[in-house]
């Protein structure tokens, strides 16, 4: 879990502003980073048609993820510290769809001192990183360690809860976007953290507007849309259009506690985050829906957390509001914001972590379930009621003779739901080298085939830190 702990007083302007200090060392850059591997042996449900068509699962399989960082700072005379950051990936991510790949991860300078720290480039935000709340042992899984998903993937695309389902903090989905961040000192246990970014494009997470909902942006992303402002990425790109069905301005601000009283130690943390959204010059093309009400909207969202520890037990937990930049549906009048909570317990002693946790999210489901009419075998390519195919095009006039509100092909309305119980332990064989492992059982439930399955999985791994 990334933390930040800054020290002391003064200003960010005092700090970088002041004479050059030509005796500084110049910057030399090392080598870090950290790999995790799993061979994983589950149970995934399989995804059904009503046609009777499927797709099934294989109980067995391994996963790796990794990324090489390339670290390097020096301290000026007058006390402030510059460096660099640049993280390559150690694994080959999904191509998006130009078929490109993301090669880095993040990219960004730093510099902090007395008046704090700021970092300026692609960086997850501030807020996000402040995080306090359920503890896990899990590496790679968590609350906030969510880099690593096993499910039914098309429950996942298709469940607008199934996101904050793997993680339970603020600003997840803009994670890596271009930015810049500042970090007050710590003072009394208290740190602030603030971060502005100009652009935010659809996110890549699945599942996050559902089957019903609608696509921002400039299109399908994923991990090659290396032109489109706003990519989650380290990109170099300038002439940002501002009518692009896309997210601006996002800002967010948090907060952490930290306190000691005797053999207890508190942590408290508390997050919001808001982006307005850009709607095109044909805005009812895109951003909204006159058939299924669909629309986009401001993003806004919201996490509080908190967190005991004692003798080597921590105990914590958070709850959190994510909108996810859609807006009440224009016909049912019922909105399509997620709320999430988790808690967890970890005891530490020696080498050992050993942890529980529970993690749930609740979506109200406004612009409804669509019903999965048919699928292709081996593979999630689905065919929904009201997209073509046996199932027809959704039309008519909602209220009067709507395909989409009643009728054989009508959506499915209901909330949609996501939950996980996760078992996590990890041993640590020497500096930076731990075995990791574990189990859980994962949902998602709702009222169509789409959005619904389940799943166990046991976990067994290694994770190395250099």
């Amino acid at each position: 879990m990334k933390k930040l702990l800054l020290g002391s007083t003064a200003l960010v302007v005092g700090g970088l502003m002041a004479a050059p200090a030509m005796a500084a060392d110049p910057i030399k850059v090392g080598v870090g980073g950290y790999y995790t591997f799993y061979a994983v042996a589950n149970s995934i449900e399989s995804s059904y048609a009503t046609n009777g068509s499927f797709t099934s699962y294989k109980g067995l399989f391994f996963m790796q993820e990794g990324e090489i960082h390339f670290i390097g700072q020096t301290k000026l005379d007058n006390g402030t510290s510059v460096g660099v950051n640049v993280e390559l990936e150690a694994w080959n991510p999904n191509a998006g769809a130009t078929g490109s790949m993301a090669t880095i991860d993040e990219a960004f300078l730093f510099a902090f001192g007395d008046w704090g720290r700021v970092e300026l480039g692609s960086r997850d935000a501030a807020s996000y990183r402040m995080y306090y709340g359920a503890p896990s042992a899990l590496i790679g899984f968590g609350a906030i360690q969510h880099n690593h998903v096993v499910g039914n993937a098309l429950a996942f695309a298709s469940n607008k809860a199934a996101f904050h389902s793997t993680t339970a903090t603020n600003t997840a989905a803009w994670q890596d976007t271009q930015r810049i961040n500042y970090f007050t000192p710590r003072f009394q246990g208290l740190q602030i953290g603030v971060g502005y970014t100009p652009k935010i494009n659809t996110p890549s997470a699945g599942g996050y507007f559902g089957t019903t909902g609608l696509a921002g942006g400039v299109g399908g992303l994923g991990s090659g849309g290396f032109g489109a402002c706003g990519f989650a990425g380290a990109a170099n790109i300038s002439s940002c259009a501002t009518n692009d069905y896309a997210w601006q301005d996002g800002f967010d601000i948090g907060a952490n506690y930290l306190n000691k009283f005797g053999d207890v130690t508190v942590a408290a943390y508390g997050s919001f985050a808001y982006a307005a959204f850009n709607p095109g010059y044909s805005a009812l093309g895109t951003a909204s829906s006159q058939i299924t009400g669909s629309n986009l909207a401001s993003w806004t969202m919201w996490t509080a957390g908190l967190q005991f520890g004692y003798k080597g037990i921590t105990l914590g937990g958070s709850i959190g509001y994510d909108n996810q930049g859609m807006g009440s549906n224009y016909y049912t009048g019922v909105d399509n914001a997620t709320r999430f909570a988790t808690a967890g317990i970890m005891y530490e002693t020696g080498p050992w972590q050993v942890s529980f946790m529970w993690m749930g999210a609740i979506n109200s489901n406004g612009n409804g379930s669509a019903t999965v009419q048919s699928i292709a075998s081996g593979t999630n390519a689905a065919t929904f009621n009201g997209s073509g195919g046996a199932a027809g095009t959704f039309g008519g006039t909602p209220g009067v003779n709507s395909t989409v509100f009643s009728g054989p092909f009508a959506l499915a309305f209901g909330a949609e739901t996501a939950q996980k119980f996760e078992l996590g332990a990890n041993y640590a064989l020497g500096p930076g080298v731990k075995l990791t492992g574990g189990a859980f059982i994962n949902n998602q439930s709702g009222p169509s085939n789409a959005v619904t399955g389940n799943t166990w999985a046991i976990l067994m791994g290694m994770d190395v830190r250099f």
